[in-house]
């Protein structure tokens, strides 16, 4: 599934090369060219965030249906494997906080089978920024991603671009009508590097 998307967006990368190609300067690029090369961005951010949900979910299936207790967690994880009493804590009412809270602390020490949505992380993290990949490597317990602040710089790009176009604050031909195509074969080149 992940490489259909990459497909997909590799396909329009193709267009938009064939496109540039027809342009012999002095003539200036048409509207329909520009258009292509801000679409762009909201396909390639279909990508990271399709692909990041994925690499999440299945992760935490893939530890779920180990049946691990709480008490073999080691506390970093616990983010995750609490994550549905943490969420209980925070919802109830001030007179329930402090029985609450313990029977999370109590849960996290019980010989209990972790039970927790392989989803969980999805929905707090809509939009993937450069910081995302350290959020998640936090929230997961393990040690830092390696990402470089150049690819940091690439992925928040992204999704400004894909955000001012999908939210209506800028047009899809004016964030296109700077990028050359090889300007964008190289963002497509990082992002699928970085994922992979």
């Amino acid at each position: 599934n992940v490489l259909v998307r990459f497909s997909e967006a590799n396909i329009l990368l193709n267009m938009i090369k064939a496109n540039e190609t027809l342009v012999v300067p002095p003539s200036t690029e048409p509207i329909n060219h520009k258009i292509l090369k801000g679409l762009f961005y909201i396909s390639i951010y279909g990508c990271v965030e399709f692909s990041f949900n994925e690499l999440c979910t299945k992760t935490l299936t893939l530890i779920k249906n180990k049946n691990l207790i709480y008490n073999h967690f080691e506390n970093k994880f616990l983010t995750l494997a609490l994550s549905s009493t943490l969420q209980t804590v925070r919802d109830c009412a001030s007179p329930k906080f402090l029985d609450k809270a313990s029977d999370m602390f109590h849960l996290s020490e019980s010989v209990d089978v972790a039970n927790f949505n392989e989803t969980f992380v999805n929905k707090y993290l809509q939009n993937i920024w450069g910081k995302s990949f350290n959020q998640l490597t936090k929230t997961f317990g393990t040690t830092s991603f390696p990402i470089t602040g150049r690819e940091m710089a690439i992925f928040d790009e992204i999704v400004e671009n894909r955000n001012a176009v999908a939210h209506g604050r800028d047009l899809a031909q004016s964030i296109g009508s700077s990028p050359r195509y090889s300007d964008l074969k190289s963002k497509y080149d990082i992002v699928f590097d970085v994922l992979n």
